[in-house]
């Protein structure tokens, strides 16, 4: 009899193969030092991540903490315990880190099909963990290229953490909601959900409600067919982001926080009236579409 979640185990090791990387979990102290001092190196946070005491205890009691070596070098981990969502066994990823000169090559991809992995391994059907809908790249990687589904906008979820990542910006955060076994991720794990072009979205007259304008600031427009209860409204909307977030708030921190401010109204807006992100065109346009929409029909 095949064990549950073995084409997700042969996945996880073509995706690591892939990248030059083995991942394996980790349980030793000594491995677990070695794991902050990744996380440490990637998000600079004041104080530990996550402590090596609780990383220790999270291990210990059956959670996954997995670790990418490029040779004996570790270069990218994850931390994840399990949890519930919608009244049902999820495992939540914590905290991801790739060290700077690994990224970019899939690294963070095997890590994550490895996460997979192991959670259909264990009974569980599906991962849930944050991310920052400012920055680009992380929304087309989760939204489109692992056919996560957008399941809440968070509001300043964490409060201030004051590390390279976040400064100390307000941390809103998408809730992603990674349904393991689902068509959506099957297709998008294969590869088969390519984005149209956002010209086309255009020309079947999906509307533009955040876009760059004058000297990068954002630029919203019409999202008040979407304020009230009785207008008629389009099925679905565009948004558009900066393509590097960071580099924004690097230059022009008035204008990184005005992004935030715009996004956050568009996102709760939109939520408020059924529609979610269902996928991330780069470079920096989401797609709205009614919850439960398939992507990209």
């Amino acid at each position: 009899m095949r064990e549950p979640g073995a084409g997700a185990a042969e996945l996880a090791r073509a995706a690591a193969a892939s990248a030059g990387v083995t991942v394996n979990e980790v349980h030793e102290v000594d491995q677990l030092g070695e794991l902050n001092r990744v996380i440490d190196a990637v998000w600079h946070r004041e104080g530990d991540a996550v402590t090596i005491d609780m990383l220790r205890a999270l291990a210990h009691s059956g959670n996954c903490i997995l670790a990418a070596r490029s040779g004996t070098e570790m270069v990218g981990a994850t931390v994840s315990f399990r949890g519930v969502h919608e009244g049902r066994p999820t495992l939540h990823s914590h905290i991801t880190g790739i060290v700077p000169g690994s990224q970019l090559r899939g690294v963070g991809l095997a890590l994550k099909l490895r996460q997979r992995a192991w959670a259909l391994a264990n009974g569980i059907e599906s991962v849930t963990w944050t991310f920052d809908p400012l920055v680009a790249r992380n929304a087309h990687f989760n939204l489109t290229k692992l056919g996560a589904e957008a399941g809440e906008y968070l509001v300043d979820f964490y409060g201030q953490l004051h590390d390279d990542a976040n400064g100390d910006d307000a941390t809103d955060r998408l809730l992603a909601v990674w349904r393991l076994e689902s068509a959506r991720v099957a297709r998008a794990l294969a590869g088969w959900t390519p984005a149209p072009p956002v010209e086309v979205l255009l020309r079947q007259g999906a509307p533009v409600v955040l876009d760059i304008g004058a000297g990068g600031d954002p630029l919203l427009a019409g999202l008040a067919a979407w304020a009230g209860t009785t207008a008629a409204r389009p099925d679905r909307a565009l948004a558009r982001i900066p393509d590097d977030i960071l580099a924004v708030r690097s230059r022009d921190r008035g204008q990184a926080d005005a992004w935030r401010g715009a996004l956050r109204e568009v996102m709760t807006t939109l939520f408020a009236q059924g529609l979610r992100p269902v996928g991330a065109i780069a470079p920096g346009w989401y797609v709205f579409a009614p919850d439960g929409s398939d992507w990209p029909a």
